[in-house]
């Protein structure tokens, strides 16, 4: 069996290889104009040319005076001093006229006459004037090598002489994308193609960490074609990074080329995601080969090309902003790979300054889970996984000041919360609205766990023919509760245009040519199915892709759309996004469900508000499906 990775080295030790390796290596120099300078990295350290200010100077608008002669002044006692003789007027910044060594500022002097100045107190030797280099003396050092450049830099620079300064060159990188299946950003895709984003992302944290970034043309699979623009750009820049082929897959050339062409360092890193990295020296210069898969490209990039393109500039890369975080569910991991997972963070109040990690999405690919990330939860190596209590660091993506005054809701996906988040960003409130959406049941766990602020859920009680409340009283004991209605919504069967399969009725779904595709477990809509179901008689069994289970309504009526499926149910709002036919079985109720006490929280009173407004609710029902009567209205119970 091929060995897949030539090594398999901790974090550390691979990071530590590499600055070994290129600790020497930096960019090229040039000299630039001081006023161009601004984020660039000296690459020589600065010093002063002359000494700011180089006289002695007023720092006051007043008379320069000669301190002796205001010795015995009081308000009893006033002294006149002669207007040119004994006091000279000055402005803030003006030299002090020589022989004089004090200022007395305006307001405390008094103009008897066009011949005499009044004054009624005693000044001290050089009383508000500013010394010779007291913001910056000749021969100091400004700013030593490596320092990168802020705007007040330039300002000294320029009050101490200096008008050009030598920086490092910004490193140039260039990019290769490569892969049969990939194309540029279009409107419409062909069947298995996928856009090309990874370049993308890549050259914007270069940009950002000071490199100039060049991208070629996609590659296609093909091992001449690969190496030939390889060899371009490693005449032509000072990194090359390929993407991807860093994997040992049959089209997965970059290894053979890096090896013909100079030294793999190391080829997999014990990390997830992004093992597969691929780290070379050719030309002296350093190759890195991302994963293709996004989550992993973006990781090792952070992780391993950061540190490369601030090397270049003579410069270490900040450490990340870690904090210590606790879990309260047991989250699993592979021990012997240090794990990087995607976590919401959630404080219950301003006084928790230990914050809660709520996994999401886990995948190299789910790049929505990425933006909907407050943080990376590290998770170490030696650890098979992490227990409800445990410690671990993330890497926070936001501030803990930011992350804190967000509200975090967990439970059923619904069209209508992404509208009330983005109404609650346009009217420019202090917070933010997150979601995970993992399902009805998934989201009163979450609840009860403290892991949210918030859970959505529309479970049906198949007894009683109720919404949530029979849910609330067995998951929340003893607890006063809290139910907001969100909407009324449609439920109902996604299905191909025009129906071929002519489904009806629940009973169509026994058909076996007939493909279904259900929600997943502890999801409300599957609640709803498995009732369906029951009245009508009807065994799981006797469904073809029962088990076949997507996570969003939006997800199910795709798989509809593509032809992956026949029928799947959800809500109607979902099937006129994706463009499928909908067929209602059902009105349901959904809910957002709090503990009693946060609805005197400043945000819950604002959710509830924007609930309540009548412009937002005919928004919510203009998606269709949707009744919002009774949108914004409270419950209370005491269980």
């Amino acid at each position: 069996m091929a060995k897949r990775y030539l090594d398999k080295l901790p974090l550390q030790v691979a990071l530590d290889q590499l600055h070994e390796e290129f600790k020497n290596f930096r960019a090229e120099t040039e000299i630039i104009a001081v006023d161009e300078a601004a984020g660039r990295i000296t690459a020589q350290a600065v010093k002063a040319n002359r000494s700011a200010p180089d006289f002695y100077a007023s720092a006051m608008d007043g008379i320069a005076v000669r301190a002796k002669e205001t010795a015995d002044a009081s308000s009893r006692n006033p002294v006149l001093l002669k207007k040119g003789v004994q006091a000279v007027a000055v402005d803030t910044g003006n030299p002090i006229p020589e022989g004089f060594n004090a200022v007395i500022k305006i307001e405390e002097v008094n103009e008897v006459d066009e011949d005499y100045y009044k004054i009624e107190k005693s000044v001290a030797v050089w009383n508000h004037v500013r010394s010779i280099g007291e913001s910056v003396v000749k021969g100091n050092l400004i700013l030593t090598v490596g320092h990168k450049i802020r705007d007040f830099d330039l300002g000294a620079l320029l009050e101490a002489g200096i008008t050009e300064v030598e920086v490092y060159k910004k490193p140039v990188v260039t990019i290769i994308p490569t892969g049969d299946e990939l194309v540029k950003p279009v409107k419409e895709l062909q069947k298995g193609e996928l856009v090309e984003f990874n370049s993308t992302m890549v050259k914007s944290a270069l940009r950002k960490w000071g490199a100039e970034v060049k991208i070629t043309d996609i590659i296609v699979d093909n091992k001449k074609l690969i190496k030939k623009e390889f060899k371009k750009a490693i005449k032509e820049s000072q990194l090359v990074i390929i993407l991807s082929g860093s994997s040992a897959g049959r089209k997965d050339f970059t290894r053979d080329i890096l090896k013909s062409e100079g030294r793999i360092l190391f080829h997999g890193v014990n990390i997830m995601p992004g093992k597969p990295i691929l780290a070379a020296k050719v030309a002296n210069k350093p190759v890195i080969a991302l994963p293709g898969y996004p989550i992993s490209a973006l990781l090792d990039n952070y992780l391993f090309v950061r540190e490369l393109v601030y090397l270049m500039q003579g410069q270490k890369a900040a450490e990340f902003d870690q904090q210590q975080v606790e879990v309260k569910r047991k989250i699993n991991s592979d021990i012997g790979l240090e794990e990087f997972l995607r976590v919401n963070l959630i404080a219950k109040n301003d006084d928790q300054e230990l914050l809660t990690a709520v996994p999401l999405k886990r995948g190299s690919s789910a790049m929505e889970s990425m933006v909907k990330a407050d943080a990376i939860l590290r998770i170490s190596e030696n650890k098979e996984g992490l227990a409800p209590g445990d410690k671990a660091p993330a890497i926070l993506l936001k501030s803990k000041a930011e992350i804190k005054k967000d509200l975090l809701l967990i439970g059923s996906h619904d069209l209508s919360l992404d509208l009330i988040r983005n109404e609650i960003a346009k009217r420019g409130l202090d917070f933010r609205l997150k979601l995970q959406t993992v399902g009805s049941m998934a989201g009163l766990t979450a609840l009860r766990r403290g892991e949210s602020h918030l859970a959505g859920a529309h479970l049906l009680d198949i007894e009683s023919g109720e919404y949530n409340i029979s849910y609330l009283k067995r998951f929340f004991k003893n607890k006063k509760m809290a139910l907001i209605n969100l909407v009324e919504r449609e439920q109902g069967f996604y299905l191909k245009k025009g129906n071929p399969k002519n489904i009806k009725s629940i009973a169509d779904l026994k058909n076996n040519d007939l493909n279904f595709v259900n929600r997943q477990r502890g999801a409300g809509t599957r609640v709803l199915l498995d009732y369906l179901l029951k009245k009508e008689g009807i065994d799981s069994s006797q469904i073809n892709g029962y088990n076949k289970e997507e996570f969003t309504h939006i997800a199910a009526a795709a798989a509809v759309g593509r032809g992956s499926a026949d029928a799947a149910l959800g809500i109607r709002a979902a099937a006129a996004v994706i463009g499928v036919d909908f067929l209602t079985v059902a009105e349901e109720r959904y809910d957002l469900i709090v503990e009693a006490a946060m609805l005197e929280d400043h945000r819950i009173k604002y959710l509830i508000k924007i609930l309540r407004d009548k412009k937002v609710r005919e928004e919510i029902k203009n998606l269709g499906g949707y009744r919002t009567t009774d949108s914004g209205s409270l419950k209370i119970l005491d269980l």
